[in-house]
């Protein structure tokens, strides 16, 4: 079976399966060599709403002022009203969605799908579909998949693990540009200076995995940092200072400090951990695991499994940035969830 990147779990229109079985292989049942947590489980009070979204699988960003959520399905974005928790609409978009961006500005949400080089883009003052942008001339197998928008909202960079690519995409207009680094990227996120890439995935061989820090100046690829196997999700700090990466085999939370460059904790979470996002105030780790059926709150000052809520098909996960409310899709549904209820688990 050939591996893709960005979204794995897109197979037409197959809802939620497992991956490919060359990722399915690599997925260990437990989490050997890591301290053990005592999890509490979280109060189902806590989902305050549930919203139908498109067909799964259902990749989530949140609008930066907080009014929507949107959830990428296959061929459908749909728009959330964060306030009411209801549907707005449903925009069509290119089948198989793998990736899903809001510009930092607000003004544009960006999704990728599996067989397009076109990237379709949605204009959030008036949520209808702009022109969609080429982003390379060249087809490459597997697709684009997860991406992020540089903070001047000028650069997008984007990932194809299955064709080696880390991809930058020139909003200004022009063809994109295909590097080849020496890591396989999966998922990346830019530092709030803009200056720095970090991308997550493997090379060859999935065990380890890496990080690799790209010089968004010089536009060269410098440092690597080992992690946990078949690294598939990653998220920042507030201020950049530190990753977190979600890896599939272990299944765990690895935590590195991007100045030391090293990995200060690992933390074992239920399998595949497919989603994964940060309170605001950088205190909190959010993670869905999908073949675990498993929505995790985990603690970043003590580095611990705080508390678990069982959310069959869980994918994906999104926080507002008044840190109030997180987004978790389940299927072909989307959770919301009371971020202070959760807090307030023992």
């Amino acid at each position: 079976m050939e591996q893709r990147s960005g979204d794995l779990a897109t197979r037409g229109r197959a809802k939620a399966r497992p991956y490919g079985l060359a990722l399915v292989a690599l997925l260990l049942g437990g989490c050997t060599g890591m301290a053990g947590n005592t999890t509490s489980t979280l109060p189902p009070s806590a989902i305050v709403a549930t919203i139908p979204a498109s067909n799964p699988p259902v990749l989530l960003a949140v609008e930066p002022n907080g009014q929507h959520v949107y959830a990428a399905g296959d061929g459908v974005l749909t728009i959330i009203d964060a306030a009411s928790n209801t549907v707005v609409s449903n925009v069509p978009v290119n089948p198989q969605s793998t990736g899903i961006a809001a510009a930092p500005n607000g003004q544009r949400v960006y999704v990728a799908s599996l067989f397009s080089i076109m990237l379709n883009q949605l204009d959030t003052g008036t949520n209808t579909l702009q022109s969609p942008i080429t982003m390379f001339l060249e087809r490459l197998r597997g697709g684009f998949g997860f991406m992020a928008v540089a903070p001047d909202n000028q650069t997008i960079y984007i990932a194809n693990r299955a064709n080696q690519r880390f991809g930058i995409l020139d909003l200004n207009g022009g063809p994109g540009s295909l590097l080849t680094p020496t890591v396989w990227p999966v998922d990346m996120k830019v530092t709030p200076d803009g200056k720095t890439v970090v991308s997550v995935g493997c090379k060859q061989i999935c065990t380890p995995g890496f990080i690799q820090l790209f010089d968004a100046t010089t536009q060269l690829f410098t440092q690597e940092i080992k992690v946990d196997g078949n690294p598939y999700r990653v998220v920042l700090s507030p201020d950049g200072s530190r990753a977190y990466v979600a890896n599939l085999t272990g299944p765990s939370l690895s935590f590195v400090d991007l100045t030391s460059r090293q990995v200060t904790n690992t933390v074992a979470v239920p399998s595949q951990p497919t989603g994964l996002a940060i309170s605001p105030d950088g205190a909190t780790l959010y993670v869905a695991s999908q073949t675990s059926g498993a929505f995790s709150v985990v603690d970043v000052a003590s580095a611990t499994l705080r508390g678990q809520l069982s959310v069959p098909q869980a994918r994906d996960v999104a926080v507002t940035p008044d840190g109030r409310r997180v987004y978790v899709s389940s299927g072909n549904q989307v959770l919301a969830i009371d971020a202070q209820a959760l807090a307030a688990t023992p």
